[in-house]
C-alpha cells in the first residue's frame, strides 16, 4: 500500500506540472485580406485593416486593426487588397483590440 502511495505522489505532479505551468498563448493561421490603411483619426486607430471574411472594400463588414506595420514590409505603394495567409494573436498590451501578426505569406 505504501509503496502505491509513493508512486501516486511521485507521478501525479510529473504529469499535472507541465500541462498547468505555463498558459499558452493563442495563435490563429487564417486565410486572410489586407485591405488598407487605417486613415481614422482617433485613439485606437491607425495601422493596416485586415478582414478574415472575405470582405475586399475597406471599412466594409468587420475588420481587425494590425499593430505591426512595419514589420511586415507593406507601404502605401502596395496594391490593396492583399491577399494573405497570416499566424496571429490578440495584442493584450493594448485596451484597444489590435492583433499582431506573427507569420505572413502572401497567396
Amino acid at each position: 500500500m505504501k509503496k502505491a502511495l509513493f508512486s501516486v505522489i511521485i507521478v501525479l505532479p510529473i504529469i499535472i506540472f507541465p500541462t498547468s505551468s505555463c498558459k499558452k498563448e493563442q495563435l490563429y493561421l487564417n486565410d486572410a485580406i489586407i485591405t488598407g490603411f487605417d486613415a481614422r483619426m482617433c485613439a485606437c486607430c491607425g495601422g493596416l485593416m485586415i478582414t478574415f471574411n472575405g470582405e475586399t472594400r475597406p471599412y466594409m463588414g468587420e475588420f481587425r486593426l494590425i499593430e505591426n506595420v512595419t514589420a511586415l514590409g507593406i507601404t502605401d505603394n502596395d496594391n490593396f487588397p492583399i491577399y494573405v495567409k497570416v499566424n496571429w494573436r490578440t495584442d493584450t498590451t493594448s485596451v484597444c483590440n489590435h492583433i499582431l501578426l506573427t507569420s505572413i505569406t502572401r497567396r
